[in-house]
C-alpha cells in the first residue's frame, strides 16, 4: 500500500505545480492588459509620437516648457527651459523668425536640477516665432510651439568699488607699507527705525 500512495502523491504535487503556475500566468497577462489599456495605444513600428507642445511654464508644470529669456551682456539671448526631469536627455534648440533658423547651444543650468539654459542670438520681444526642442544626439524633435518673447530679463554686469590704501606708520620709523581698508559707506537708515520701540 504505500508503493501506492507514492506515486499518487507525486501526481498531485505535479497538477498542483502546473495549476500554480497558470494561475500566475493569468494574473500577469490580466495586470499588463489592465495596464496598457489604461494609458493608451503605446509607440507603434511605422507611426511617429506625438510631439508635446512647448509653452511658458506654469506653476508646477511636470513637462517641457520655457522659464524666461535673458539678454546677454554681449548682445546673445539666453532661454532658460524647464526639463520634465533631472536626468534629461542633452537638448538643442532651434527658434524659427520669418524662415531663418537661429541654433541654441544648451546646458545644464546646474548639475542636479531639471534646469536648461540655451544661448544664441537675440530675438525680438513682440514678435510669434516658431520654438522646436531637439534631443542632441539623436536629432528627434520632442517639442514645439508658437509664440511671442513677452519679455527679456536684461543681465547687468556687478561692479564692485575699488578697495583704498591707507598709508601706515610703525613707532620705531620702520619703512611705511600699505594696507588696503575697504571703501567706507555711510549706512542708510532701515525702515521700520531700529529705534522704534
Amino acid at each position: 500500500m504505500p508503493s501506492d500512495i507514492q506515486p499518487q502523491r507525486n501526481r498531485w504535487i505535479a497538477g498542483l505545480s502546473i495549476l500554480a503556475i497558470v494561475l500566475l500566468l493569468a494574473v500577469v497577462s490580466i495586470v499588463l492588459f489592465l495596464q496598457n489599456r489604461n494609458e493608451g495605444p503605446g509607440p507603434r513600428v511605422g507611426y511617429r509620437s506625438p510631439i508635446a507642445e512647448l509653452a511658458y511654464c506654469a506653476g508646477e508644470d511636470r513637462e517641457l516648457c520655457i522659464v524666461s529669456f535673458n539678454q546677454i551682456v554681449d548682445g546673445g539671448m539666453q532661454v532658460n527651459i524647464q526639463t520634465p526631469r533631472v536626468f534629461y536627455p542633452r537638448i538643442l534648440l532651434v527658434i524659427n523668425r520669418y524662415g531663418v533658423e537661429s541654433t541654441y547651444e544648451c546646458r545644464k543650468a546646474e548639475p542636479l536640477t531639471n534646469r536648461v539654459v540655451c544661448e544664441g542670438p537675440p530675438q525680438t520681444p513682440g514678435e510669434i516665432l516658431q520654438f522646436k526642442v531637439f534631443l542632441r544626439e539623436q536629432g528627434t524633435l520632442v517639442a514645439e510651439g508658437k509664440f511671442s518673447i513677452i519679455g527679456i530679463a536684461i543681465s547687468t554686469p556687478e561692479v564692485i568699488p575699488p578697495a583704498t590704501t591707507t598709508p601706515t606708520t610703525t613707532p620705531t620709523g620702520a619703512p611705511t607699507r600699505r594696507t588696503p581698508t575697504p571703501a567706507r559707506s555711510t549706512p542708510s537708515p532701515s525702515y521700520p527705525n531700529p529705534s522704534y520701540p
